[in-house]
C-alpha cells in the first residue's frame, strides 16, 4: 500500500501541469500588481506572494544550502517588508 500524497505533493504537481511560464508570470503579476495599485488591492497581492514564495522555501528547505536559506528567507523578508510599507503608505 503506497503512502498518500500530501497536500503540497498535490498542489505542486498541479502547478507542475501548468505551461512553464504560468508560474513565473504569476509571481511576476503578483509584484507588479503589488507594488503598483491601490494599498487596497496591492497589499494583499504582496501577502499572497509572500505566503506563496514562504511555501515553496519552506519545501525546499531541507535541500538547501545555508546560502540558498539565506536568499530565500531574505527574498520572502523583502516581499512582507514591501506589503508592511505599503500597508503603512509608505511605497505610495
Amino acid at each position: 500500500m503506497s503512502p498518500q500524497p500530501t497536500r503540497s505533493q498535490q498542489l505542486l504537481t498541479r502547478l507542475h501541469a501548468l505551461p512553464r511560464l504560468t508560474v513565473p508570470a504569476l509571481v511576476l503579476v503578483l509584484t507588479v500588481v503589488g507594488l503598483l495599485a491601490p494599498p487596497a488591492i496591492g497589499v494583499p497581492c504582496l501577502v499572497l506572494l509572500a505566503l506563496f514564495l514562504g511555501w515553496l522555501a519552506s519545501l525546499a528547505w531541507p535541500r538547501l544550502d545555508s546560502t540558498g536559506r539565506l536568499l530565500r528567507a531574505l527574498v520572502v523578508g523583502l516581499v512582507v517588508g514591501a506589503a508592511i510599507a505599503r500597508a503603512a503608505g509608505g511605497l505610495d
